[in-house]
Parts: structure tokens; C-alpha cells; sequence
């Protein structure tokens, strides 16, 4: 069985999303704490002149790089939601696709969830029945795992724990700290992500820029061509790989 481990993002990136639809199970990382400046709680935009905006929740902040993510509670619901909502609209109102789009991804605005891990999934969850992505999701937090476990242990625990083979990971931190013989030795091979973004027409004059939200991929060329685009991206023969390693 192929897997693949990752904290949840807000409205992720599609290399996100082809990591989550290349595997036969993706697992949430909630247990772990929330990581500074990352997507676990923002994402990025780009506006028609070419300017990079954060979309950001807010969440209560008093000890919360202490706790465990799925217990980091949010506060001011009305005030981050109406500022993302100022921002998507600015940024995504000239486009031809916008209501199509806007009126799939406006209910997470509407949803007063307690937990950022909920708001993050929900976001996640969106794209995922947009795009046709199947794949089971499960979570960290329902896994029996020995405690105390951290990077390179934790990711080698939860693939013992799921009977995973084949660890599907992506080329950032996880190079850093995974052993490959470890994982070798415990019947785990472990096969890089090599995710080519595809280039597509943003709107505004500016150079394209790679990375971004999946959110601006949908504002640019609506729900049917980003369907096309993104799964006319993913490597099919770096699927049949993976699933035929060993």
C-alpha cells in the first residue's frame, strides 16, 4: 500500500492535492504542533498586479505553538473570514470563472468551526471533490502509535501502523530526517514526490508564478479546465512506479 503523511494545509497548493490523489491512503499529521509561517494556517494568492496576498486565519495564540494542532482553537470568525473574502474578491473578480468558483468555496466562510485543523480539512475537502480526488483520508490522531515518537520515527511509525510499503514523500524536511535503511529494513521503500507545476494564464500582467494556492488555478480557468490541467499533471507512469516498487 502506497501512503502519504502530511499536515493539513489551507487550501494547498496542487502539488498537494497530487501527492493526496497518487497514493492508496493520505494521513493527516494532527498530533504534531503547528509550524511558524507555515500553510498550515495561511495560504497565498496573487493579485492582478502581480502581488503576493495571504489568505490567513486567525487562531487563539496563547500557547498554541505549544499545543497539539487539532486542539489550536480560532477566534475572530468574522473578522478573518471578511478579510479573505476582501482579498479573494479584489484579487479574482475580473475573472471569467469567479462566481463558478466562488459560490463552491464560499460555505467554508460561513462554517464557524472551533478548531483551525477543522477549518483546514474543510478547505481541503472542497478541493478534493472538485478535483474527483478519492483517495481515504485518515487521521494521525486515530492511529495507534507508540508516544513520543518525532520526525523520521513518527513518519516510519504511522507506515508500520497502516501497513504501508511504499511511503510517497515530498522533497522538503522529509530528505532531511528520513532514513532510507531504517525504512528499508522495516519493509518500507520510500519514493520522492517529482511534481511538475503546470503553467496556465493568471490573470493581470505579470509573470507566472508556480506554488500558489490551487484556489487561483480555479479563478483563472474554472472548475472542467482545472479538472484537465491537474490531472494532466500528475505523472501517470510515476504512479504505475510507485505502486509496482519491489
Amino acid at each position: 500500500m502506497v501512503v502519504a503523511i502530511h499536515q493539513p494545509h489551507y487550501f494547498p497548493w496542487l502539488g498537494y492535492l497530487a501527492k493526496m490523489a497518487s497514493v492508496d491512503e493520505f494521513i493527516f499529521m494532527d498530533n504534531v504542533q503547528l509550524e511558524k509561517r507555515s500553510y498550515m494556517l495561511r495560504n497565498r494568492i496573487i493579485d492582478p498586479d502581480g502581488q503576493i496576498r495571504y489568505l490567513n486565519i486567525t487562531c487563539e495564540k496563547r500557547n498554541h505553538y505549544e499545543k497539539e494542532y487539532r486542539n489550536i482553537e480560532t477566534k475572530d470568525f468574522e473578522v478573518w473570514t471578511s478579510k479573505q473574502k476582501g482579498t479573494i474578491i479584489r484579487a479574482y473578480k475580473r475573472c471569467k470563472y469567479f462566481d463558478e468558483i466562488w459560490d463552491v468555496i464560499s460555505p467554508i466562510f460561513n462554517e464557524r468551526h472551533r478548531l483551525l485543523c477543522d477549518v483546514t480539512i474543510h478547505s481541503i475537502n472542497i478541493l478534493r471533490e472538485i478535483f474527483c480526488i478519492n483517495t481515504p483520508l485518515k487521521l494521525q490522531s486515530n492511529i495507534n502509535l507508540e508516544s513520543g515518537l518525532k520526525k523520521g520515527s513518527l513518519i516510519l511509525g504511522i507506515c508500520k501502523a497502516v501497513g504501508a510499503d511504499i511511503y510517497f514523500a515530498g522533497k522538503g524536511a522529509s530528505m532531511q530526517y528520513l532514513n532510507a535503511q531504517e525504512c528499508e529494513n522495516e519493509g518500507i521503500h520510500i519514493v520522492y514526490q517529482d511534481y511538475c507545476h503546470p503553467i496556465y494564464n493568471q490573470i493581470g500582467n505579470h509573470p507566472f508564478v508556480s506554488g500558489l494556492s490551487t484556489l487561483d488555478l480555479l479563478f483563472n480557468k474554472g472548475i472542467e479546465q482545472s479538472k484537465k490541467i491537474f490531472w494532466e499533471s500528475i505523472n501517470v507512469q510515476r504512479k504505475e512506479k510507485i505502486t509496482n516498487v519491489g
